[in-house]
């Protein structure tokens, strides 16, 4: 199941929450300028969707999916891990330091002192690699190499990912910060995840789960392939009662 997490339904959705698109103001040839800015809230954001950023790389890609196919245990494998590590490395920092550029460039073109930047990096069909090595790696990313014109980074998925403490299937919205965040822009952050789950909504219908939470644990989450879960879901009441027998 796809969700609504691309670039044609990020352009529909920026206006509602007081953003406008960055291309009308640059005049000059040659910037590599950022998508969106929001001036009420100093903010400068670039949308990266990794299946579109990835697409060229096809030798890449059939490296993943032989990756995946000769190692059943996945996760569960640290070979496999650093392996992943290894192949997605490369092309995820082009994209970050991409970005990072198009919001500095953004910034210095239009006089933007003092605005922060924010990468939101939607997973739109890259489906091979478990949400938690994704997550991890682009921490580590981020945390290793500098991004001075990033603020924060998230993690978007439009595909429905299975998360061991939780029945539902979710789509993932999952801010990253850098240490010199502020609380205001936390808070916007938090307000454009707010006003997302809204907009799809809008155009899906309700969900059945919605909630946020302060820290998540990613360790054994899956993308969700078929009706079926990948591994049994325990709820609270048999972890209580020490009864793991039953669950769905």
């Amino acid at each position: 199941m796809r969700g609504i997490a691309d670039e044609e339904h990020w352009v529909q959705f920026i206006p509602r929450v007081g953003g406008e698109l960055v291309a009308p103001f640059i005049k000059r040839q040659g910037v590599k300028n950022a998508d969106f800015m929001f001036s009420k809230f100093q903010v400068v954001l670039e949308l990266k969707v990794v299946v579109t950023e990835l697409a060229h790389s096809d030798q890449m890609l059939a490296k993943v999916n032989d990756l995946c196919n000769k190692s059943p245990e996945g996760l569960s494998d640290p070979r496999f891990q650093r392996e992943l590590f290894s192949i997605l490395r490369a092309p995820l920092k082009r994209i970050l330091k991409n970005a990072n550029r198009q919001i500095r460039e953004t910034k210095q073109e239009l006089g933007l002192v003092g605005w922060r930047g924010l990468i939101v990096l939607v997973n739109d069909g890259f489906r091979s690699v478990p949400p938690d090595l994704v997550i991890r790696l682009v921490n580590d990313i981020m945390a290793n190499e500098s991004y001075s014109s990033c603020d924060g980074l998230v993690y978007q998925t439009n595909h429905l990912v299975e998360l061991r403490d939780n029945p539902y299937a979710n789509w993932l919205w999952v801010p990253m910060y850098n240490p010199r965040k502020t609380g205001d822009f936390v808070e916007f952050v938090n307000h454009i995840g707010r006003e997302w789950r809204a907009f799809h909504e809008e155009i899906d219908g309700p969900f059945e789960y919605s909630a946020e939470h302060a820290t998540m644990d990613f360790s054994n989450s899956y993308v969700v392939n078929g009706p079926m879960r990948h591994e049994r879901y325990v709820g609270p009441n048999e972890i209580a009662n020490g009864d793991s027998s039953k669950g769905c």
